[in-house]
């Protein structure tokens, strides 16, 4: 049983939207500025790597910790919590150094964590009739804070006078996330029986390996690519976080229209056929022809847009009820985030030991195509 009251109105939408758009600023802002935060600190390409994997390490270790804040708190209290905690993590980058660089990105990704994992909740407890729409705006929101981010980083360094005062700026979007959800009001609550583990079910596997690879893609892109299109292909680092400010609002769209999509389709195995379709081309692309990186970038952020968008969408229709979706989206999140938190450290190591960019690219072509593997049985037509 759930208790909640409202309705999906533009408050509700409004409320999602941002804190949606706050959940890769902390992640997407970084790698823009990679090259010189490593001429600044003496970071390799590994430890770099590891920076960058941090909050995606925190997104899976603390995903299982929303399902039990949601039965013993609202969970508006609890998306404002997270969004508080992220901004005062962001802010605490712009302190300079190592620490507050190392320490201020995984307490953001503790933030991100259990607030990705909780608004899947709230969307199927609060507004079950609107899952898709808002399911849809959400992953939206997404791309979009992480285009904002890749595109103002090294403007924001140059007009700040230091990349770690482009890095904190960030904190004040996630502040208004906060009073966004602090003036919701305080109704919706997960109850009812606490749901059998879920780790002898196949079904709950394939959708947890689904968002993991699919993750595994977009962050291993994320952290590596500026600095791929900065050195093969020579544009400059100004130019290549813009084409990667262009991948993400190229996945606006799909990240929107494929939880709709998907919600009004018994089987989505079609759909993750498609998808896994436009990924592979676009990585290839970016491998045999980086003179075209403008267009290579716009088709895998529309394919990675698409793979966000059902990925998230998966647990809430792979779930039988509210309670199944909360545990089925914190396994989703934790396997899929730890997972995925290999892909920046894969790449960054397949960079030092090749000296070059070319595995780091095929790698992320090999990910996109087998994503088909856990996306087939995770898109069929049953619950858990």
């Amino acid at each position: 049983m759930v208790a909640t009251r409202g309705s999906a109105g533009l408050g509700v939408l409004a409320a999602v939207v941002l804190l949606g758009v706050n959940l890769r600023t902390a992640v997407a802002s970084l790698p823009p500025l990679l090259d010189e935060i490593r001429g600044d600190l003496g970071l390799s390409g590994t430890a770099a790597g590891v920076l960058t994997a941090l909050p995606v390490l925190a997104f899976g270790a603390l995903a299982p910790l929303a399902p039990r804040l949601a039965r013993r708190h609202p969970i508006e209290r609890v998306l404002a919590g997270c969004a508080a905690l992220t901004a005062v993590a962001l802010a605490l980058r712009g302190a300079g150094g190592i620490g507050p660089l190392f320490a201020g990105t995984l307490l953001a990704g503790a933030g991100v964590a259990v607030a990705q994992a909780a608004l899947p909740v709230y969307v199927r407890t609060a507004h079950p009739r609107r899952a898709g729409p808002l399911t849809g705006s959400f992953s939206a929101a997404l791309p979009l804070g992480a285009t904002a981010a890749s595109a103002l980083a090294v403007p924001l360094a140059d007009s700040l006078g230091s990349w770690d005062l482009s890095l904190a700026i960030w904190a004040l979007p996630a502040a208004a996330a906060a009073l966004a959800w602090l003036a919701r009001p305080p109704a919706t609550v997960v109850r009812g029986p606490v749901p059998a583990p879920l780790r002898a079910d196949p079904l709950a596997w394939a959708v947890a390996l689904y968002f993991a690879v699919q993750s595994m893609a977009f962050y291993a892109g994320l952290a590596w690519l500026p600095s791929a299109l900065a050195d093969d292909a020579g544009y400059s680092h100004t130019s290549a976080g813009l084409l990667l400010a262009l991948s993400s609002l190229a996945s606006i769209p799909s990240a929107f229209l494929l939880p709709v999509l998907a919600a009004r389709s018994r089987s989505q195995v079609p759909i993750v056929a498609g998808i896994a379709a436009v990924c592979a081309l676009g990585a290839l692309g970016l491998l045999v022809a980086e003179s075209a990186a403008p267009l290579w970038m716009t088709v895998l952020g529309i394919g990675q847009g698409g793979a966000l968008g059902l990925a998230l969408m998966l647990p809430v229709l792979r779930g039988g009820d509210p309670a199944t979706v909360a545990s089925l989206t914190a396994m989703t999140l934790c396997v899929g985030y730890l997972a995925a938190a290999l892909g920046p450290w894969v790449a960054g190591v397949l960079h030092d030991l090749s000296g070059g960019w070319t595995a780091t690219l095929a790698f992320i072509l090999a990910i996109s195509v087998a994503q088909l593997l856990p996306g087939v049985p995770a898109a069929r037509d049953r619950t858990v």
